[in-house]
């Protein structure tokens, strides 16, 4: 009867270390085709990457395709990333917000604003998500600075003088002076 429990217990473990192996060749030849195919995207040989690749294959697809100027397959792929790692999205999206912005900055002398305004505003917003993502990126946020001095979020209308004057007297009417703040 020991012998038996014995043999049973040998083939027991056996199987599962049989299945742990298998987990594991499984584990390793993704991690090894998912580095082959990261290496041939550097290298400038275009390589598929599905949705369920690893996060570091999907982003190094976006750079493949922002160095090829497909952005909007690369800004389909960062939005694909959402629940991915954050370092990988981070970067994929700082690599397109300065795309975005070479394109606007290539024609901002011979295009009219209106052109080139939703292009820095998209570099801003991708700037913005990808300090969401990495906050120490120093680089993400010097260059948002630049953007945001480029274009400004929210434009204060237009005023004029007359009415400026008499919002500034019903804030400040008990301010002693001559009438009409005048000296």
């Amino acid at each position: 009867m020991k012998w038996r429990r014995r043999d049973i217990a040998a083939a027991c473990i056996t199987a599962l270390s049989l299945c742990a192996s298998a987990f594991f060749a499984a584990q390793w030849w993704n991690i090894t085709r998912a580095n082959n195919a990261i290496a041939a995207l550097a290298a400038g040989h275009d390589q598929p990457a599905a949705h369920d690749d690893p996060a570091r294959l999907q982003a190094a697809r976006g750079l493949f395709l922002i160095s090829q100027l497909h952005l909007e397959e690369a800004q389909a792929i960062a939005e694909r990333m959402r629940d991915a790692d954050a370092s990988a999205r981070s970067t994929l999206l700082y690599a397109l917000a300065n795309a975005h912005m070479r394109q606007a900055l290539m024609i901002f002398s011979s295009a009219p604003m209106r052109q080139v305004a939703p292009m820095i505003q998209m570099a801003k917003s991708e700037y913005r998500a990808s300090l969401r993502l990495d906050p120490s990126n120093w680089d993400a946020r010097y260059n948002y600075d630049i953007a945001a001095a480029l274009v400004r979020d929210a434009d204060p209308p237009p005023s004029r003088r007359g009415e400026e004057m008499a919002h500034e007297r019903a804030y400040f009417p008990d301010i002693p002076g001559a009438p009409n703040g005048l000296p």
